[in-house]
Formats: structure tokens, sequence, C-alpha cells
């Protein structure tokens, strides 16, 4: 029997805000990837000069560095639907922005830096929302993207994580429009939107090597149990699965993070 998921928003449900353990998974998240986006930046020129959107901030730890980068914190904007966990970046005097990326009459203005991490691939609209993405983007500028790319954990040799991610999986893309694949058309559609510069790299973390990443992905499962359950997959195989993950021997992958970057062209 095939299940039909109720289809939603990223974070209007599963991963809300206002779920006890988001601002945990958040952080785990930024506190394994954090570190891969500054060199990336970093290595792109990005220095005290430029201005910078943050598109999708989270838990504001990237804009807080970018802020701390800038010569002065208001050069950096963080935008998000829900933004209580950035409320201590505008003490900083970053400039904090709740607003919906997808509706048409946001203009945030334009910015040397406009960067997006794991945002784009959770967005049904992604290709509208890249174009207008660029839109954002100063001449000379860069676009900075960054989106999951799914790898090994539905081919693992290990059964029950094996079937455990490709549920997630599914129930990811059936209910909220998740692309784990969309990051491998990027240096295309930044090529086709007229960017220059293009370059692609990727980071691969180890569930039981990267504690930080393990505990993302304990805490994503976690949130994730009733869905998965309801739509089939035995309550063995997921528990099985969390008990695998806890073993500290345990080698996994779950996705590496493709970050996609492109130039706007210098006005004559």
């Amino acid at each position: 029997m095939t299940t039909t998921f109720e289809t939603e928003r990223y974070g209007d449900r599963l991963f809300a805000a206002s779920h006890r353990d988001e601002n945990e998974r958040l952080e785990c998240l930024a506190g394994t990837f954090d570190p891969v986006s500054a060199e990336n930046l970093l290595a792109l020129g990005l220095d005290a000069r430029w201005t910078a959107l943050d598109v999708g901030a989270g838990s504001g730890s990237l804009s807080a560095w970018l802020a701390s980068v800038a010569a002065s914190p208001d050069q950096v904007t963080a935008v998000d639907r829900d933004t209580r966990f950035l409320t201590p970046l505008a003490a900083e005097g970053v400039r904090v922005v709740e607003a919906d990326i997808t509706d048409p009459a946001f203009h945030p203005g334009r910015y040397d830096l406009v960067h997006a991490r794991f945002v784009l691939m959770h967005l049904r609209d992604r290709d509208e929302v890249l174009r207008r993405l660029a839109s954002w983007v100063k001449p000379g500028g860069l676009l900075v993207l960054s989106d999951a790319l799914a790898a090994g954990g539905e081919t693992s040799p290990h059964e029950a994580y094996r079937r455990t991610i490709t549920a997630y999986w599914r129930m990811l893309a059936e209910t909220i429009g998740s692309d784990r694949h969309c990051v491998a058309q990027y240096p295309r559609a930044l090529t086709e939107l007229g960017l220059r510069d293009i370059g692609l790299h990727t980071h691969l973390p180890v569930v039981g090597l990267h504690d930080a990443f393990s505990r993302f992905l304990a805490l994503t499962l976690d949130q994730s149990r009733g869905r998965l359950l309801g739509a089939g997959l035995p309550e063995a195989a997921y528990d099985e699965a969390v008990k695998h993950l806890n073993d500290p021997s345990a080698r996994e992958v779950f996705f590496a993070m493709a970050t996609c970057w492109g130039r706007t062209p210098v006005l004559p």
C-alpha cells in the first residue's frame, strides 16, 4: 500500500522552531558545517567591506560569523520565516528580518554576498526562488548556495539504517517537496542565469566520527519518527537503526554539503 503524506512547508510542523529540540538540532548542523562554509567564503574573497544577506539563517551562527568579519554588524542581514533564534543577533546590530523569501513582494535589496544554506532543497518553487536570489546580488557580487546531497544512506550495508534513511528521504520529498539531489544542478542553473566563475565544493561528514553531525541525525530522526512509522517503516527497523547509530563504532554517511557559487557580471 502506498502512503500519501499531507503536504506542508518546512517548519510548519516538521522541524518547526517551536519544537523543544529544534534549536539544538540546528546548532548541531551549524557546528558541523559552519567551519566549512566560513572557509569557502574566505577563499572566495569575503572581507570587511562586504554587505551580506544570509537567507534561512536558522540558529544565526553563520550570520554571527559574517558580522564578525564585517566592518560593522549592520552590513549583515539575516532573514528567516521564524526569527526566534535570531534575537541575540539583533541585539548585536545585525539586521534581522522575518519574511517569506518565496513571497514575490519581498525585496530585501542588493548585496555583495547572498548566501543560502539548506534552504532551496526544501522549496517546491526552488527554481523561481533561485532566480530571485540571484537578482539580489550586486554586480560583481557572489551568490553562494549550499544544500544536502544524499550519499550512502540508501546504499548502506546495514539494513535497518538503509531502510530508515530511504523512508526518511521519501517522506521528506512527499511531505515538504525536498529534493536530496537538486544541488547537483546548481552549476548549470547559475550558468544559465548568467553568473560567472562557477565553482562547487563538497564536504561529507561521517556519523560516528563527527559528534555534532551524529547528534543532528539523531534529533532529525527523532522528530521524523511518527511520520516514518505511520508511512509503514517497521518500528523494529527504526529502533535498530537508532541503536546502530548510537554505537560509537558506527561509520555511516547521511549527506554531503555541496556548495555552489557564482559571480554576477560587472556592469560596463
